[in-house]
């Protein structure tokens, strides 16, 4: 009944065009033209799709790593991702069941990192039911996202700290000549994203970790999903303070700050904080409903960055959760 299509290159528009324009659930975060930023080599290539009479029903980017299928290690989360009349109660558990036995038969273990609620058109609550019901492990990771309102200021729903922390700011630029305040504006050449970049990779290193993505990658993914990526940057008297990476998830109005990166070195006031602010005012100028922080979890979900969560919640976040499944 149901065809196993594996991946390859030439299926490229074909799996892309299911995942923006077919589907319950995809984002850019699952086409090709977003995963073939790393470069050939750096996985095993695993993805695959369901079809059925030659229409797909079904997609399941991944990779394969020591004979476990993970969808994705090469993005936030990968799948599986549902076409729209087949996310059903009946097709759906006829859909995933197929998978299943494929994915039992080719591999020891499966990771399947699904799209979380805030960026999928559908709820994933059917999905997350059939899973459950074949055998796969929920687990969680804790993020947190801001909703947005037309007409409602950001710093309404900061906490106290937050809103000092913008008086204060403010005060000191108010005393300056206007040509020496602050400038929040779009990094757009590549200087501008090296100096992002540069920032980034300082920030990191003070906890002994590196940037997920190159000077390399960020260059190539601008130019491969302009649509989807920006970066804004905060200047003041012409000198870099702060930068932020953004992803735009369009269909559900989501503006996701994918990395923050502040020049440490600025202490005149405190930066991050009118770097956020202004990130949710154009946010809320743009119609976009909510502001997605990322996970304040690390080691899949097992340890919480308390301060880090706290951090967050005070410019009005609440929480929410990445899921994966694991069989």
């Amino acid at each position: 009944m149901y065809e196993i299509l594996p991946y390859s290159p030439e299926l490229d528009q074909r799996f892309d065009h299911f995942v923006m324009q077919e589907s319950a659930n995809g984002t850019f975060l699952q086409t090709r033209r977003f995963l073939n930023y790393h470069p050939a080599g750096r996985f095993n290539e695993a993805s695959f799709a369901l079809q059925k009479s030659g229409t797909i029903v079904a997609y399941f980017p991944g990779v394969e790593k020591e004979q476990t299928f993970v969808s994705h290690a090469g993005t936030t989360f990968g799948g599986p991702i549902i076409a729209k009349p087949y996310y059903t109660g009946a097709r759906l558990f006829e859909v995933l069941q197929e998978a299943d036995q494929y994915l039992t038969a080719n591999f020891k273990h499966s990771i399947l990192k699904i799209t979380p609620a805030l960026f999928a058109e559908e709820s994933p609550d059917m999905l997350e039911y059939v899973l459950e019901h074949l055998g796969y492990t929920r687990h969680t990771e804790l993020s947190s996202q801001t909703p947005l309102s037309t007409g409602v200021d950001p710093l309404e729903n900061c906490n106290r700290n937050q809103k000092r922390l913008w008086v204060a700011a403010n005060k000191f630029i108010e005393e300056l000549p206007e040509k020496d305040r602050w400038v929040y504006r779009p990094l757009e050449t590549e200087e501008d994203i090296a100096t992002f970049h540069k920032f980034l990779t300082i920030s990191k290193e003070k906890h002994h970790v590196k940037p997920i993505h190159t000077l390399e990658d960020l260059l190539d993914l601008k130019k491969r999903i302009p649509e989807n990526l920006r970066f804004r940057g905060l200047f003041f008297g012409g000198r870099y303070v702060c930068g932020m990476l953004q992803f735009v998830f369009g269909k559900t109005k989501v503006l996701h700050d994918q990395n923050i990166s502040p020049d440490e070195s600025f202490t005149e006031f405190h930066h991050t904080t009118p770097m956020n602010l202004f990130a949710l005012r154009e946010a809320v100028q743009e119609g976009f409903r909510h502001f997605s922080w990322g996970i304040s979890t690390e080691n899949g979900g097992n340890f919480l960055n308390e301060n880090l969560f706290h951090y967050k919640e005070s410019f009005g976040a609440l929480p929410c959760v990445n899921v994966r499944y694991e069989k």
